[in-house]
């Protein structure tokens, strides 16, 4: 993360890099689980710039993020 001298653009920066990462994180679990039916009602969740997690490369998602816990 880059730190700039703005301190309200360092947490805007901040706030969407953990949201980033842990849609990252369930888009695995989502893909990597067994459970259908907790799969469909999590996969709601992804709405606009996150719909891609789900249907990108696994192993691109885990290279940034690791495997799912």
């Amino acid at each position: 993360m880059n730190h700039r001298a703005d301190p309200t653009a360092n947490t805007a920066i901040g706030s969407v890099s953990r949201e980033w990462n842990q849609m990252v994180r369930l888009a695995l679990c989502i893909r990597q689980s067994g459970n259908s039916e907790w799969a469909q009602r999590e996969s709601r969740r992804f709405t606009g710039i996150y719909k891609r997690l789900l249907t990108d490369p696994l192993e691109s998602l885990q290279k940034k993020n690791g495997p799912c816990p």
